[in-house]
């Protein structure tokens, strides 16, 4: 708030017309004025209203959000139960009731996820077979190369035997 209207009308009088700005002089009066009494005061309860509307704007974004997630939670039980009564079970006296669309999209969809699972378990198969082949040659490298260093030891023990009886 300003303190002195009379004060600031006169700093507007003293403003020079043609350049629209304070004179050096006019200007240090005017930082002194402020140095020494403030000029303008913040509202006492400033900091407590910015809280409480950061507050309020919170909580009505956890409202929304909560509102939200209810309207989906109440959509999907509603398609739910739509679905369970309008998705025949099974037969009826011998007779399929394969003339219910939602009825044959169900069982085409059941036809395609257990397509789909067998494809990922011809997969799964596959890949066991690869992990056991080379895991075998593993172990038939491993034989090899035990066979050779042991073959190697016997032709090493055979020199040594032999330079033994030499010298």
């Amino acid at each position: 708030m300003i303190h002195n209207i009379e004060d600031k009308q006169k700093m507007y009088k003293r403003q020079s017309p043609a350049t629209g700005m304070l004179s050096e002089e006019e200007l240090a009066r005017l930082i002194e004025q402020v140095e020494e009494r403030e000029l303008l005061h913040a509202p006492v309860h400033l900091k407590e209203n910015i809280l409480l509307q950061i507050r309020k704007q919170r909580q009505t974004a956890q409202k929304l959000q909560l509102f939200s997630y209810r309207a989906k939670v109440l959509v999907g039980m509603a398609a739910a139960l739509t679905v369970l009564f309008l998705v025949p079970v099974g037969e009826r006296d011998g007779v399929q009731s394969s003339g219910s669309i939602f009825g044959q999209a169900f069982r085409q969809e059941l036809r395609q996820e257990q397509a789909d699972m067998d494809e990922i378990q011809q997969g799964a198969l596959e890949r066991q077979k690869q992990i056991d082949r080379t895991w075998q040659k593993y172990r038939e490298e491993q034989e090899r190369a035990g066979a050779r260093e042991a073959y190697f030891n016997g032709i090493e023990n055979k020199i040594r035997d032999f330079r033994k009886q030499i010298f």
